[in-house]
């Protein structure tokens, strides 16, 4: 595991008016989880994205632990994100899905396997990993996503906006249930939402941005 510290970190946009982040100064701690709460255009997933390398920072600087990442490519940095709309692949199997990330940077198949299946008995997946996504719950396929991302083993784990697309049923059954598996997992977290309700569940700590900037922060 490791902190995450962001030092005046700005995020802007080619031909905006102004910046979506304007110098954000925050930091995580070692295995701490965060709820980033916020509306639409708050720049809470601006902020996830600027932690994943996968936005610029404009200015200011990005640290997971003691290492500088403002510079380094997104695959280089230790940072899991799992989007709202999970992303799984249709065509594979729970297991392919899980083990994907895997296979893309080389992984042996049999390191690949152990890990998919100490993932999946750390997720519950255990006995969905033959099964395809279009026969698995929204919860279940979150779980799918999350195990994607743990599988890894990366040192900061990024989840946007993780509940946005349940029903109200399976919304209530993931906030009971995520953040059990968030301690099992036990990784350095920022997870972005709407819901001061779901923040204060998710969260050890809620950040509350608006217009990308700090309005409180609460324990």
């Amino acid at each position: 595991m490791s902190s995450v510290t962001f030092l005046d970190a700005q995020r802007w946009y080619p031909g905006a008016d102004a910046p979506a982040v304007p110098g954000l100064d925050l930091v995580v701690g070692d295995g701490e989880v965060v709820a980033l709460l916020g509306p639409a255009g708050s720049g809470k997933s601006t902020v996830l994205r600027m932690l994943a390398g996968l936005e610029e920072v404009s200015r200011g600087r990005v640290l997971v632990g003691d290492r500088d990442v403002t510079s380094v490519p997104a695959r280089e940095r230790g940072v899991a994100v799992v989007f709202q709309n999970y992303a799984l692949h249709p065509h594979l199997s729970v297991a392919e899905n899980v083990g994907y990330a895997l296979e893309l940077v080389g992984v042996a198949e049999d390191e690949r396997r152990a890990r998919v299946e100490e993932a999946a008995a750390l997720l519950g997946l255990t006995d969905l990993l033959d099964q395809r996504p279009e026969a698995l719950s929204d919860g279940q396929r979150q779980r799918v996503a999350l195990g994607r991302a743990v599988v890894r083993r990366p040192q900061v784990l990024c989840l946007d906006e993780p509940l946005s697309n349940l029903d109200l049923a399976m919304r209530a059954r993931a906030l009971s249930d995520l953040p059990g598996l968030l301690a099992r997992v036990g990784v350095t977290t920022l997870v972005t939402t709407r819901e001061p309700v779901e923040a204060a569940v998710l969260g050890h700590r809620v950040v509350e941005l608006r217009d990308g900037r700090v309005q409180q922060r609460q324990r």
